[in-house]
C-alpha cells in the first residue's frame, strides 16, 4: 500500500551508499547512508512525495534499529499479548473512571499523552519536526525504576550511527475529536490540537502518536517507508547547542509543565514491579 524508498541514491547529487536492512514484518529495505542536512531534507521530502496519494509520512528517531522490529512499548518483552491488552485495557478504563481530572479526556487522546509521560501503551511517537526526530536518534536514554517510579537520564548516542525512519499513516480522516485521525490501519493523534498547551511536554516536542487499529499491535515495522543513517558525531554537529533542543526544553520540569505536575499527583502510583511492566510517570533527572 505504501511506497517504500528503494532509489534514493539516484535523487541526490551527492554520493548515497546504503545497505539492505530486513524488517520483522519480512519486507526489505533500503538504508541509506545521509551526510549532509540538504540529503536528510530530500529523503523526507522524498517519502512524503512518493506517499502522497495514499497517506501521510512522518518522522522517527531512534539510536538504533533494534533488528528490525519496532515495537510498542506495551509489548516489549511480552508473550501473551492478549492477556498484557486486557490487564492494560482495564488499567486504563479504571483511571478514567476514578480519577476526577482524568475523566474529561477521550481514551484516545488519553493513552498518548500519558505515554508521553512514561506510561507503556501500545502507540509509537513520532514527530513533523526534523531536529525533534535528530534529537531523539541522537540521545540515548537509561532508566532505573524506584518505588513507585522511573528516573529517566539521557546522554548521547555511543553508537557510530543514529537512525531516521519515515512512518507512512493512512489515517487523514479527522474523527469527532479535534486532533484525532482515523484510516483502515491506523489511528493518529495530534497532541498539539488534542491537548491544552498546560501539557506543555508533547507541545514542546512537537508529538504525534500512532497506533495500529488491531486489537494488540505488536509490531510497526510494515509501516516503515524510509530509513536513513547519520553518522552520530555529524549529527550532533548539525544539532549544536539550541535551547529548544535540549533536555530541559524537550521535557519541561513540573515547574513549567503545569500537565506534568498534574500527572505526578494525580496519576494512580503502583508498586515497583507493576511498574517495571506498565511503567511510570517518569522523573528526568541530570
Amino acid at each position: 500500500m505504501f511506497y517504500i524508498i528503494d532509489n534514493f541514491e539516484e535523487k541526490t547529487p551527492s554520493t548515497i551508499n546504503f545497505e539492505s536492512c530486513v524488517l520483522k514484518c519480512g519486507s526489505s529495505i533500503n538504508v541509506y547512508q545521509i551526510e549532509t542536512v540538504h540529503d536528510l531534507t530530500q529523503f523526507i521530502g522524498f517519502g512524503k512525495y512518493k506517499n502522497k496519494n495514499v497517506g501521510n509520512v512522518y518522522i522517527r528517531g531512534q539510536t538504533s534499529l533494534y533488528n528490525g522490529a519496532m515495537i510498542p512499548s506495551l509489548y516489549r518483552g511480552k508473550t501473551n499479548l492478549d492477556i498484557c491488552t486486557q490487564k492494560y485495557s482495564k488499567r486504563i478504563k479504571d483511571i478514567l473512571k476514578t480519577v476526577s481530572q482524568f475523566k474529561q479526556y477521550d481514551r484516545r487522546i488519553f493513552e498518548p499523552l500519558i505515554q508521553h509521560y512514561g506510561i507503556k501503551t501500545p502507540y509509537i511517537d513520532v514527530v513533523d519536526n526534523v531536529w525533534v526526530a535528530l534529537w531523539f536518534s541522537l540521545h540515548e536514554a537509561k532508566t532505573v525504576s524506584i518505588n513507585s517510579h522511573e528516573y529517566v537520564y539521557y546522554y548521547p548516542n555511543q553508537n557510530d550511527y543514529s537512525y531516521i525512519l519515515l512512518i507512512a499513516t493512512d489515517a487523514i480522516n479527522e474523527t469527532d475529536i479535534s486532533g484525532v485521525y482515523t484510516g483502515t490501519i491506523t489511528t493518529l493523534v495530534d497532541l498539539r490540537k488534542a491537548l491544552p498547551s498546560f501539557f506543555l511536554r508533547p507541545h514542546a516536542q512537537h508529538a504525534y502518536m500512532l497506533r495500529k487499529n488491531e486489537n494488540s499491535p505488536a509490531d510497526y515495522s510494515d509501516l516503515i517507508v524510509g530509513i536513513a543513517k547519520i553518522p552520530t558525531q555529524i549529527g550532533l554537529k548539525w544539532l549544536g547547542s539550541n535551547d529548544f533542543l535540549s533536555v530541559s526544553s524537550l521535557f519541561p520540569a513540573a515547574y513549567f509543565d503545569s500537565g506534568y505536575a498534574i500527572m505526578l499527583k494525580r496519576f494512580p502510583e503502583y508498586d515497583q514491579s507493576v511498574v517495571n511492566q506498565y511503567g511510570s510517570i517518569q522523573i528526568l533527572t541530570d
